[in-house]
């Protein structure tokens, strides 16, 4: 039976799960340092996340409208995608016009995707039999990626960059990658080298962070809190 559009955009908007990224803040106490995370935190947000409502629209206001809300990507090739969808198959038509997303909206690729993912499809039917679509949107809910500001203090070093702890005791220690692109200060706003970040400091990263796989790369800034170091003074008496 053919779904009425009403129904169309019920399946899609339950299908889809806006997920509201939640963000790390502790700064110890410094309340600049909060008002900044949280200023990057839109500003990269604004730059780097898709419009979710912007993309709905486009599509809401299409003839031939298709959606499948949560599928299984079983195959995929360059040009086509086959999802499952309750035990129906469906062959998902992409091109260089298709929009790809990842589970937080960040803007993904064909290439990122796996098979075994689970993925929302919006588009336009292909075939009066309702089994191909030519996608204007996928959507990857299996990649958990998304740009953020993160603090916690540096377990071990490597060549790359470094593997720290997190604020959060619900998140695993984090493998925080770094390259010459990324702007490393102090805590008094001072420029300073990848070097110079040592065990046991504590620092605040923004970058990209993959939740399946415990990375933080793309860092664009890197803010160390223990730096420069605090010099104590003891009183003395003659």
């Amino acid at each position: 039976m053919t779904k009425t559009p009403i129904a169309i955009a019920v399946t899609v908007l339950t299908g889809l799960s806006f997920v509201a990224p939640v963000y790390a803040l502790n700064v110890g106490g410094r309340v600049e340092d909060a008002l900044e995370a949280r200023a990057g935190i839109k500003a990269e947000r604004q730059d780097k996340e898709g419009s979710r409502p912007g993309l709905l629209n486009k599509f809401f206001n299409l003839k031939g409208r298709a959606a499948i809300g949560t599928g299984k990507l079983t195959v995929k090739t360059d040009v086509t995608l086959t999802v499952e969808k309750d035990g129906k198959s469906f062959i998902v038509n992409v091109d260089n016009k298709t929009q790809f997303r990842r589970r937080f909206w960040g803007k993904s690729s064909l290439a990122e995707m796996s098979v075994g993912d689970t993925i929302n499809v919006i588009g336009l039917w292909a075939d009066d039999a309702h089994t191909t679509i030519n996608a204007t949107l996928v959507r990857d809910v299996s990649i958990q990626k998304r740009f953020g500001v993160f603090f916690g203090e540096v377990k071990s070093l490597l060549s790359s960059g470094w593997v720290m702890t997190t604020v959060s005791g619900k998140r695993a220690d984090q493998t925080v990658t770094v390259d010459n692109q990324t702007k490393f200060t102090n805590r008094k706003g001072e420029t300073i080298t990848q070097a110079d970040v040592k065990v046991g400091q504590k620092v605040r990263v923004r970058g990209l962070w993959n939740s399946n796989d415990n990375t933080v790369t793309e860092v664009t800034e890197v803010k160390d809190f223990a730096l420069p170091v605090r010099v104590s003074v003891t009183a003395t008496t003659e």
